[in-house]
């Protein structure tokens, strides 16, 4: 959770015992804090500093360095944003092409949506291609892109960042894809893509682009983000908006409440929304734009990495993904003598060492790199606690 978020979330708390129900939460939410009177600004301060619905819609699209033609849909959950996705997506395509990346939630979301539709989802072995071949950046762009052609596909989902840290040069694959056929509907997952590498090429290559404010960005109440208005499909993405929003095919309370169409009347009573999500966010997204070069963060150097490998190679630990050019800021590290302990185990044994990570079946963990403040003696630390888990493991066998 970043640094604003909490303490925004902690005024939340105080204020939501006397006043979360008084007419000062509906001018929050409609104006601003800016509109409430003076003693009230001095008590909250944090929560005061939150432009209303409208301005935080307009902050969450220049954050993400949004063009003035491109409009914006939140939602609680990313559930309601790949159920939208799979109605834009199953509807004018009869073959849309995914790979393996896909996160297993959205994959079976997609897979119900094409058998309703009597239409066909393509899943490539694209993991399976990139460990077998090693490949280039302009390996991997032709293969998706003669995987699409050879399969007669015309509709994309495509996976941004993978949960482990593949990342994907998406907007390149979408741009080579156009160039030999025709590609009706275009939808990225960003979901782990923007606040931690630069997310700018995928957002303009996209019809519909999906992301999120808890992960990265480090809101940490959950709220989904969806981006689309390209000329060509902007029409019908509205349109299917509207209808899934309206008629409630989409029980997203925080999405009805913020729904905004010119075309449409707003929705009179929404359901009770997690309004602390807009205010995390919102000051999240703050800390983070703060940062001038966070929204063009690449991916890790091999000096950013150099102080932890080094010495972790050297004690039996390999990295899951040796292509420099398809690394996030997410890192998967395997060691065998991790493979005869749950991860739970795993994991506890990390937190005793002062080390938050994800720990999977198999001896893999899963390790986030944070934008600054990762020095070479910081590394070499972390190199450190690695191989003391290692040892401590190994001794329990």
């Amino acid at each position: 959770m970043s640094p604003s978020a909490s303490r925004r979330h902690g005024e939340l708390a105080r204020f939501a015992i006397d006043a979360a129900a008084s007419p000062l939460m509906d001018s929050l939410l409609n104006e601003g804090g800016a509109a409430w009177p003076d003693p009230i600004r001095r008590e909250f301060p944090s929560l005061s500093d939150f432009p209303g619905i409208a301005g935080f819609r307009q902050r969450v699209l220049k954050t993400l360095g949004c063009a003035d033609w491109q409009q914006l849909i939140l939602g609680t959950t990313s559930n309601s944003l790949i159920r939208i996705a799979s109605q834009l997506l199953f509807g004018p395509c009869r073959r849309v092409l995914t790979t393996d990346l896909v996160w297993p939630v959205y994959r079976k979301v997609l897979e119900r949506r094409s058998s309703k539709r009597s239409s066909e989802l393509c899943i490539i072995p694209l993991r399976q291609f990139i460990f077998q071949n090693h490949p280039t950046a302009s390996q991997l762009i032709d293969f998706v892109a003669n995987q699409f052609c050879e399969r007669n596909c015309d509709g994309l989902f495509l996976t941004a960042v993978s949960h482990d840290g593949i990342r994907l040069p998406v907007a390149e694959m979408i741009a080579a894809i156009k160039g030999r056929s025709e590609v009706k509907v275009s939808v990225i997952d960003g979901a782990q893509e923007f606040a931690q590498v630069d997310h700018r090429n995928s957002l303009k290559a996209a019809d519909f682009y999906m992301t999120s404010g808890h992960k990265w960005a480090g809101s940490y109440v959950p709220i989904s983000i969806g981006v689309f208005g390209a000329d060509r499909t902007a029409s019908r993405i509205g349109q299917v908006l509207a209808h899934q929003i309206e008629s409630g095919l989409i029980d997203d309370p925080l999405m009805q409440l913020c729904w905004d169409s010119t075309d449409s009347q707003p929705i009179s009573a929404p359901s009770t929304a997690n309004v602390a999500a807009l205010f995390a966010c919102d000051a999240a997204i703050t800390d983070f734009a703060r940062n001038s070069t966070s929204a063009c963060s690449g991916p890790l150097a091999e000096d950013e990495m150099d102080g932890l490998y080094n010495p972790l190679k050297k004690n039996g630990w390999r990295t899951m993904l040796s292509s420099q050019v398809l690394r996030s800021r997410t890192t998967v590290l395997h060691h065998e003598a991790l493979e005869r302990h749950s991860p739970a185990t795993v994991r506890r044994c990390f937190a005793s060492e002062g080390i938050a990570l994800t720990a999977f079946d198999h001896g893999r963990v899963r390790l986030s790199i944070p934008r600054g403040n990762w020095t070479t003696d910081i590394q070499i630390d972390v190199g450190r606690r690695f191989n003391s888990v290692h040892a401590s493991l190994t001794k329990t066998t």
